[in-house]
């Protein structure tokens, strides 16, 4: 073969092999554009003008009953629509993205325990045998309802000091009234009416601290002004130990025929109307639980097993001064409402402490993002009943609910609960429905 022939051949399948180039160049470029379009119609992507516009066969796609979930169109029926949060009809909420003030959760793990500004351990005053037990265990008591009786030797002396003063007083004041008259009439000394008056007061100091012992061994007014009179049998070494506050009686070791004195703890009565939750927060939340928390404390939510799905509001009051070495925790206390009386005392809780952030940011409920195949969306309102998927970027979670970063815009109506209803109907088009099949 020629060196002409050759290169003339050479050329040809080169020619060839370009044309054979280009034309699966252009195959490529259309697939390309195929998968572009393709991308373009991708649900969730689509706006809310692409949607209005987009045809199938049947005609405006919106309008298809077939065909709208292919664009991520629901048709919502009215009477599933909630008129409010609370509202026991409907299954769906309908609420707008605003942007607003966010707070962060602490979470943590505690238990119930009572308030220990509101309860009292009572214990006699003097040592004496229990002679009766009035309450038992659980039982809801008033201030100054009779707990328990005690016989006290040291009281019945306490009493006869204070009868035998108070009868020298009334004595020595006839003598001093006499002594002074006969002094005014010039029949007496004055110096006789002088000792008589110091006579007089020496009872009274004494009768007076007499009574202020009684007082402070628990024997109440009553009980004193009975003691004044010839029967005396309601005070005469007994010792009715009272409530010092109205609540409830959680510890008796009271027992008939026991002897008690100061130092043992009888009863507990504590006022639960409002408990504590303590619990511990880690190292790394500190920070942002001191530098943000108020005077008055920051809220918390409790949940506890006993009731699923109840939220418990307290108030994140007091925060420790020492780190527990083995569990490296912080202490921290939240004073819980629980007039109710549903929190009992030993109770394990979960909580949320709930701290401001200071900063505003788009966000929605947890309830209103879903998830396909790892992609998150929200379901907007188009107009009438339609509603239309729109896919998410999701930011940081906050308690009230997930930062929007990108996907939608504020003052846009959403579905912030329900949204499994809607999510159910517009991924039909996995199951190969549609009228373009």
């Amino acid at each position: 073969m020629s060196k002409q022939v050759s290169i003339r051949l050479f050329a040809c399948v080169a020619a060839l092999g370009i044309w054979g180039v280009a034309g699966c160049g252009k195959e490529s470029a259309a697939k390309r554009n195929e998968g572009e379009k393709e991308q373009e119609r991708a649900v969730g992507s689509l706006t809310v003008e692409q949607v209005m516009q987009d045809k199938c066969p049947h005609g405006l796609t919106i309008e298809c009953a077939e065909c709208r979930y292919e664009v991520g169109v629901v048709k919502l029926d009215p009477k599933l629509v909630k008129a409010t949060e609370g509202s026991h009809t409907g299954l769906v909420l309908i609420t707008t993205a605003t942007r607003r003030r966010m707070t962060t959760a602490i979470n943590v793990t505690g238990e119930i325990r009572r308030n220990e500004n509101a309860a009292v351990h009572v214990s006699p005053r003097i040592p004496g045998v229990i002679r009766t037990v009035n309450v038992d265990i659980g039982a809801e008591v008033k201030k100054g309802d009779i707990l328990f009786t005690i016989e006290s030797v040291e009281l019945g002396q306490a009493i006869s000091d204070y009868e035998r003063n108070t009868t020298l007083e009334t004595l020595s004041g006839k003598t001093f009234q006499r002594e002074k008259g006969l002094y005014e009439q010039k029949i007496g000394a004055e110096s006789e009416m002088i000792e008589a008056q110091m006579r007089f007061q020496e009872y009274q100091t004494a009768r007076k601290a007499a009574e202020q012992r009684l007082h402070a061994l628990g024997v109440s007014e009553e009980e004193i002004a009975a003691a004044t009179h010839t029967n005396h049998n309601t005070v005469s070494g007994a010792l009715a130990v009272r409530a010092p506050m109205d609540g409830t009686v959680i510890e008796k070791h009271a027992v008939v025929g026991e002897l008690t004195d100061p130092s043992k703890d009888v009863m507990s009565v504590t006022d639960l109307d409002s408990v504590w939750m303590w619990a511990g927060v880690y190292e790394r939340d500190l920070a942002l639980l001191l530098t943000k928390r108020p005077p008055e404390g920051l809220p918390a939510e409790i949940l506890v097993p006993a009731f699923p799905g109840t939220v418990f509001r307290g108030q994140m009051n007091h925060v420790g001064a020492v780190i527990d070495e083995s569990t490296r925790t912080v202490p921290v206390r939240t004073v819980v409402d629980n007039r109710d009386r549903r929190l009992l005392p030993g109770m394990f809780c979960q909580g949320r402490i709930l701290v401001s952030t200071g900063e505003e940011v788009l966000a929605v409920p947890r309830t209103a993002i879903l998830s396909d195949e790892g992609t998150d969306f929200v379901f907007t309102h188009m107009k009438d009943d339609y509603y239309l998927r729109v896919n998410v970027t999701k930011g940081r979670e906050f308690a009230e609910g997930v930062e929007i970063l990108t996907g939608l815009v504020p003052g846009q109506t959403i579905v912030s609960q329900g949204a499994f209803v809607l999510k159910s109907d517009v991924l039909r088009s996995k199951m190969g429905a549609g009228c373009a099949d």
